[in-house]
């Protein structure tokens, strides 16, 4: 039988939790105490994740779910209820984008699926949870993960961009309509992350490991856009949304705010 402490403790989601930020994120949330549910398109991955959870005496489930679906998604969230009872807290990690395409290169298909999930299936996944939330009064919290490209588009990125702009505002709507509930809605904005997406680059282009991201951090350095001369961490990504998840956050709702070394200001 669980003990108090097991009862007691809150439940996350994260989505896009088989590896980089969203796997820093529902380790260091487990740390924190809370028991979670883990979701990605990657099965494997996810699993791991959820053994590095169990492994910290939390509990934690994982769910494959492609977020490019709204039934999947839908499906995803009804098991995440079945099983652990309610969520209190919802990570909308996972992501996808277009850094290498051009303006002609953009179709229909690839806007569309960009779109769906960055924004709209975590529309659906969010509706859902706060149904869920204000049948059973629970006081949740939810964070978004965006981007410093939502605010200033540097890259040129245009699909990819322009949803991670939707994402902030579609926080600070969410924010404003759950606040009478008890529920707060924020987004974290990364900069230059390393995480593996950098690695997998290297290798499709032959590079050493690490050295895409390092070409990339260099480049914002030379240009004095980057202050803190180095690329970000997925553990400090975690950092800023346990924050957020935290009562030390208590009065902070439809926030964007920013971890990228000074790259952005606002």
């Amino acid at each position: 039988m669980a003990d108090r402490t097991e009862q007691n403790s809150r439940v996350a989601l994260v989505t896009g939790a088989a590896s980089g930020i969203g796997r820093a994120i529902a380790c260091r949330l487990a740390h924190d105490g809370a028991n979670i549910a883990v979701a990605d398109i990657n099965a494997d991955g996810a699993r791991e994740t959820a053994a590095m959870i169990e492994a910290i005496g939390r509990r934690a489930r994982s769910y494959a779910c492609d977020m490019s679906s709204k039934n999947a998604v839908a499906a995803m969230a009804e098991s995440v209820l079945a099983g652990f009872g309610r969520v209190d807290i919802l990570v909308n990690n996972a992501g996808t984008g277009d850094s290498s395409a051009g303006l002609d290169d953009i179709d229909e298909s690839l806007w569309d699926r960009i779109y769906a999930i960055n924004v709209r299936n975590p529309f659906f996944l969010v509706q859902r949870i706060v149904r869920d939330m204000i049948e059973k009064a629970t006081a949740g919290c939810m964070v978004n993960i965006a981007s410093t490209e939502g605010k200033t588009n540097r890259a040129g990125s245009i699909v990819y961009s322009s949803s991670k702009a939707a994402l902030i505002n579609l926080t600070q709507g969410l924010a404003m309509q759950l606040a009478p509930y008890g529920i707060r809605v924020n987004a974290v904005c990364p900069g230059l992350i390393d995480t593996p997406i950098w690695h997998r680059s290297d290798k499709a282009m032959g590079m050493e490991p690490g050295e895409t991201v390092q070409m990339v951090v260099q480049s914002a350095i030379d240009s004095m856009q980057l202050k803190i001369a180095r690329a970000g961490t997925p553990d400090e990504i975690a950092a800023a949304v346990a924050f957020l998840c935290s009562a030390d956050a208590s009065y902070i709702t439809g926030q964007a705010i920013n971890v990228c070394g000074g790259l952005e200001y606002h």
